[in-house]
């Protein structure tokens, strides 16, 4: 059983396809007494025959009708297991698995995926909407080979990040609200508002925190949520004011946007990796599209 090798398998499995020497040797371009051989010495290694001899035809046994079944299954597994190794060396072949906060994948990300397609388009990509606290720990975990979060994250040394854009943050009110009629505001201006915000393990709430903290200033938040387009929608409601970057996930004329002016705020948004690990070519190529930096 050990010594038994591809070649043999491969030349079974055509004899085993055309039920004729023949016609496998021409398949094969070799000749019909090189197949019987590598037969043989396939049946006399298994132990069993393969096939029925039936004049110049052969027929497969029933044995050899089942090892053909799952010969045919092996080989195909082993092929993609090949072309799967393959692809981890491949600068155009391949997967990226990236993780991302849903207020960046929206709109930007498709907006770099495309171009990147259009040049690699073998490569495949598997995208994950999870929170700042998943991106960070999945990349750690080997789940993600790419995420994409803002701000940056804090205090681990296995991380790298490259910064992709910067946010305003700027106040959003309804239309009718008597903040709507000012061109900039300042966060004191929002003291006894309520507040629609992100949940507090969001980076954006905690960009927000800090800045009341900073301030002094007590907040009243009325509502929280994780997807800016709802946020945008319970302003436009009239359910509360907010601070969101801009522009705006939707354009709307239910809503004002006001520039913040004291403190300016800003929202840092970077791709972040994990250092210890080798990225693939695939995964380095997307990475030096989105910033120009190879790690």
């Amino acid at each position: 059983m050990n010594r038994i090798n591809l070649d043999w398998i491969g030349t079974f499995l055509e004899v085993a396809r055309y039920e004729h020497i023949g016609r496998a040797a021409d398949a094969l371009q070799t000749d019909q007494s090189t197949i019987s051989r590598k037969i043989a010495r396939l049946e006399e290694e298994l132990g069993f025959p393969l096939f029925e001899r039936v004049g110049r035809q052969v027929r497969l046994s029933v044995a050899g009708r089942r090892f053909a079944t799952r010969m045919e299954r092996i080989l195909h597994d082993l092929q993609d297991a090949i072309d799967d190794a393959e692809s981890a060396t491949s600068e155009d072949r391949g997967e990226v698995h990236v993780a991302f906060l849903h207020t960046i994948g929206a709109t930007w990300l498709p907006g770099q995926l495309a171009p990147f397609h259009r040049a690699h388009p073998s490569i495949r990509f598997t995208l994950t909407e999870v929170t700042a606290h998943e991106v960070v720990r999945g990349i750690l975990a080997g789940d993600y080979d790419l995420g994409i979060l803002g701000p940056p994250p804090r205090g681990n040394a296995d991380l790298r990040s490259a910064v992709l854009f910067t946010e305003r943050i700027a106040v959003v009110v309804p239309r009718n609200h008597p903040l709507a009629s000012h061109k900039r505001c300042t966060l004191r201006d929002l003291q006894n508002e309520a507040l629609v915000l992100t949940r507090s393990s969001s980076g954006l709430r905690g960009i927000v925190d800090e800045a009341f903290s900073g301030r002094g200033i007590e907040k009243h938040v009325a509502y929280e949520g994780d997807d800016f387009s709802i946020i945008q929608g319970l302003v436009e409601s009239g359910l509360g004011i907010s601070l969101l970057p801009t522009p705006l996930p939707n354009s709307s004329s239910r809503v004002t946007v006001v520039e913040l002016v004291d403190p300016v705020l800003e929202r840092t948004v970077v791709v972040c990796w994990d250092r210890r690990r080798t990225l693939p070519p695939a995964v380095t190529g997307f990475l030096t599209h989105l910033t120009h930096v190879h790690p």
